[in-house]
């Protein structure tokens, strides 16, 4: 294996206030094998050089309904992790494993299996009903046993049935995490869940709220050591998902035209207005609770919640973050919960989320500066996935090999049975 040295204009390693001038990273296979001053590079070392270019760790999803014809557009979009947290269970097992083996399919992949729900499964293809603590003690107990990398729970359960997967869960040694429906995320922290998603349960975010209500929240989170995934984008292309910048949005060209058409046929499209307006008018209050959780110190995790309507696979991750920075989160902030604080959240601290010897060598290299402008984040000159290359014209390619094809995973069937009203 030759050792190749990646010479940018600024280095961002994941953690640090500000990026690094005139700093070298050598990559040997599939790793970093050292970061080190450019002008101590010898003079017949192999170089690639990034010139203009901010070279960052690859960028990290908390929160994705996989399918492998999305892989390529998250590659082109600097995203090299993904967490699925919620698909059919065997199939995301075997696209985790052949991700590890296939460094061009898409991304490495963290899982959760099913969604466990409670009496009724709401997504019939990506979950699972339970109608009681002994069904869904046994249906974890089975999908650990099969190696998912946590555990997800759905809008249905009632606050006892989430208390009792929360323990079966800690009993076998893996994270909880949750989309909550009528339970308010103060009982599910003190039920013990590890982490909440979309803000659900969140009263205070979801309206207009004083400091005061809103650090009762967060004093509550921070007390349990909760984790909030946002995914604000969500919650905001929901709510303007009759908004034709998005038709003219020129990632559609990522995006299979099944699922594209699943867009232009979602059912809140063709509702009353008052089921968009629920969504457009708490993101402003949304924004403003995120920040002040920054401000205190809670640990967020990006996630987009792709391929709901307008969530272009890996490129939302770019939007996700610049509505942090909207919001008043710092730009290094915002990078940092799509880098090294969400690697903390998967459990990949040691082969994710930082540049620094002997990690993997997922990184991506942006023109501009993000931590200056959030924006260049989305300025992808190209992406390395354990040491490979990808530009994004290559990966384009490559996602439009999928386009004959009509997709079969879960996300994909609960979609379609949503907007032909069939589910």
């Amino acid at each position: 294996m030759k050792t190749i040295a990646l010479l940018p204009d600024r280095l961002w390693d994941g953690t640090a206030d500000q990026p690094a001038l005139g700093q070298a990273v050598l990559v040997r296979g599939r790793k970093i094998e050292a970061v080190c001053p450019q002008g101590d590079i010898p003079a017949d070392q192999e170089v690639h050089r990034l010139e203009g270019c901010t070279l960052l760790p690859g960028l990290i999803d908390a929160h994705v309904h996989y399918s492998p014809v999305m892989g390529p557009a998250f590659l082109a979009a600097g995203v090299t992790t993904i967490r699925d947290v919620g698909n059919d269970l065997e199939s995301i097992l075997a696209l985790r494993e052949s991700h590890r083996r296939d460094l061009a399919a898409g991304p490495g992949i963290v899982c959760c299996g099913y969604l466990l729900d409670g009496p009724k499964a709401y997504w019939p293809a990506m979950g699972r009903p339970h109608t009681d603590a002994a069904a869904l003690r046994a249906a974890i107990r089975h999908e650990v046993e099969r190696g998912v990398d946590a555990i997800k729970f759905y809008a249905g359960m009632d606050l006892e049935l989430l208390r009792s997967g929360v323990e079966e869960a800690h009993r076998l040694g893996k994270p909880t995490l949750a989309h909550l429906g009528e339970i308010r995320a103060e009982d599910a922290a003190a039920a013990g869940l590890d982490e909440i998603q979309h803000l659900t349960g969140c009263g205070a975010a979801w309206q207009k709220s004083s400091a005061a209500e809103m650090d009762a929240l967060i004093d509550c989170f921070l007390a349990e050591k909760v984790v909030m995934t946002p995914t604000l984008v969500v919650w905001d292309r929901l709510g303007r998902i009759l908004d034709l910048s998005f038709a003219h949005d020129t990632r559609r060209e990522w995006v299979h035209p099944t699922l594209l058409d699943i867009w232009t046929r979602y059912r809140s499209r063709f509702g009353p207005a008052a089921g968009r307006l629920r969504f457009q008018e708490p993101v402003p209050s949304m924004k403003i609770c995120l920040a002040r959780m920054q401000e205190r110190g809670l640990t967020i995790a990006l996630g987009t919640d792709t391929p709901f309507p307008h969530l272009f696979p890996g490129f939302s991750v770019h939007d996700e973050l610049a509505l942090y920075v909207d919001g008043g989160i710092k730009p290094v902030d915002a990078l940092r919960s799509a880098t090294s604080v969400g690697a903390r959240v998967l459990g990949l601290e040691l082969s994710a989320g930082r540049i620094a010897p002997g990690r993997p060598a997922d990184l991506v290299a942006v023109r501009g500066n993000p931590l200056e402008r959030i924006e260049d984040i989305a300025q992808v000159e190209c992406t390395f996935r354990g040491g490979r290359l990808f530009r994004p014209r290559q990966l384009l390619r490559a996602a439009r090999s999928h386009y004959d094809r009509q997709p079969e995973e879960a996300i994909f069937r609960d979609l379609l049975g949503y907007v032909n009203g069939t589910r």
